[in-house]
């Protein structure tokens, strides 16, 4: 099912780490405009989906697979949320947790779960991403808030996402930020999260999807198609490198393709949810 979109040579590890090394610097300027700007309300959105989902636990996510009328509601069609988008968190909610952050980038995501406690290692096989990354961990607040114990450590390696050398069963969520549409093998890659997660533990991605209803999918897609790499051009100079965005973009199949991911490799209650009209979306399940 997933075969062409797996094999393609352009997401050789180091062509990918290349390809991002170049982009390192403006990365998240651009995801933004890719996301139309909603970006950082969806990584809030992730955040919380993770603290929900270790809360939670398979045993939870089993009853809600149980009370579903149909698969399209246990994997979160609109208006009926497995992963909520429930405000109330508490202060710390992470604390003392160990999280494994898979394709880290410039660790917005890393950052984002250790302001609400985790330890937090975060890897990518980029070295330019992880050098960015470990640069603004230099920032102010960073550094004001880690002293002041109101956030998790977050430590950043280089490493490939289907072949990572942790130990099985270290750690206490897995997650992932748009990371697994660009690797060479997304099952690959769940495989080896699922092997470092411990049993019950929560694996959780964030990636970039296509909305549902034929007007907007096609506003969408022209807008990926021509504004994307013309601005992503313009702000690192580097338009080849979007073009490419672009096409795994187009050629990933969603959230659904994602939940039955999971599934192939041991994941137990996959689930997910669209974000923005289904520019994005979350999926999660549990070993």
């Amino acid at each position: 099912m997933f075969g062409a979109y797996f094999d393609e040579g352009s997401r050789d590890p180091e062509r990918q780490a290349h390809r991002f090394d170049r982009i390192a610097d403006r990365y998240d300027l651009v995801n933004d405009v890719a996301s139309l700007g909603c970006s950082r309300r969806w990584t809030r959105a992730f955040a919380r989906a993770v603290v929900e989902s270790v809360d939670a636990g398979p045993a939870d996510a089993e009853r809600a697979d149980a009370d579903a009328t149909s698969v399209d509601r246990a994997e979160g069609r609109p208006g009926d949320s497995p992963v909520s988008n429930s405000p109330a968190l508490n202060r710390l909610p992470l604390r003392g947790l160990h999280i494994l952050d898979v394709a880290c980038g410039t660790g917005t995501s890393s950052r984002a779960l250790a302001r609400l406690g985790a330890d937090v290692i975060g890897c990518d096989v980029s070295e330019g991403m992880v050098a960015e990354a470990r640069r603004r961990e230099t920032g102010r607040d960073v550094v004001t808030a880690r002293a002041d114990g109101r956030c998790g450590a977050v430590t950043y390696c280089i490493a490939d996402a289907c072949d990572m050398g942790f130990a099985d069963n270290r750690f206490d969520a897995v997650t992932c930020c748009y990371g697994l549409r660009n690797m060479p093998s997304p099952v690959a890659a769940l495989e080896q999260m699922r092997r470092v997660a411990r049993p019950g533990a929560p694996i959780v991605t964030l990636d970039f999807d296509m909305p549902s209803g034929t007007l907007l999918s096609n506003a969408y897609r022209l807008y990926d198609a021509i504004v994307l790499p013309l601005v992503g051009g313009l702000l690192t100079g580097h338009p080849s490198d979007y073009r490419y965005l672009t096409q795994t973009i187009e050629q990933w199949p969603g959230r659904r393709g994602v939940a039955h991911m999971m599934r192939v490799v041991g994941l137990r209650h996959p689930q997910c949810r669209p974000l923005t009209k289904g520019i994005a979306s979350l999926n999660r399940a549990w070993k």
